[in-house]
């Protein structure tokens, strides 16, 4: 951190409002990569879903192959 003595009350107060604002959007970026994992993890329970219906209907089409 720097020496803060060395700024006036003017000076401060744009580093405050500066260093608030990176916050905010640091804190936004976040957010909006929270919703993207959620719709990725929703979009890879469908595919998991998906996939577990087909391998059982592998496995009946297997077992009918086997009994004929």
């Amino acid at each position: 951190m720097n020496d803060l003595t060395k700024y006036t009350p003017t000076e401060l107060l744009k580093l405050i409002n500066d260093t608030k604002a990176n916050h905010d959007q640091l804190k936004q970026e976040i957010i909006d990569h929270t919703f993207e994992i959620d719709e990725i993890e929703r979009l890879i329970n469908n595919k998991i879903n998906q996939l577990d219906k087909i391998e059982k209907n592998y496995v009946a089409l297997i077992e009918e192959m086997n009994n004929r």
